[in-house]
């Protein structure tokens, strides 16, 4: 899948929670990225700290999915959202 960004134009996609996908041009310094394995899109998909702690403490489910609220993100956005905040892989093997 594709998207057009006014930012980066012509992109592949990556999803990320609504937490990172808000901050990507803010101030959240101390947010946290944390991103899934390898997906099928042009990047993985990426949560803040919160949704991981959340994901490590109720384990994915339908319930965690909807409250990180993923948004899609060009790979251009992606990847500053990842230089800003990018702590590693998620810790959780259901991911």
């Amino acid at each position: 899948m594709r998207v057009t960004c006014d930012r980066h134009g012509d992109q592949g996609i990556g999803i990320a929670c609504i937490h990172v996908a808000a901050a990507i041009d803010g101030a959240a310094a101390t947010l946290g990225c944390y991103c899934s394995s390898p997906t099928q899109s042009a990047r993985p998909d990426a949560w803040c700290q919160a949704c991981e702690t959340a994901l490590l403490q109720d384990g994915w489910s339908e319930d965690w999915f909807r409250a990180a609220d993923f948004k899609i993100l060009c790979a251009g956005c992606w990847d500053l959202a990842w230089q800003r905040f990018g702590i590693g892989q998620s810790a959780s093997s259901e991911v």
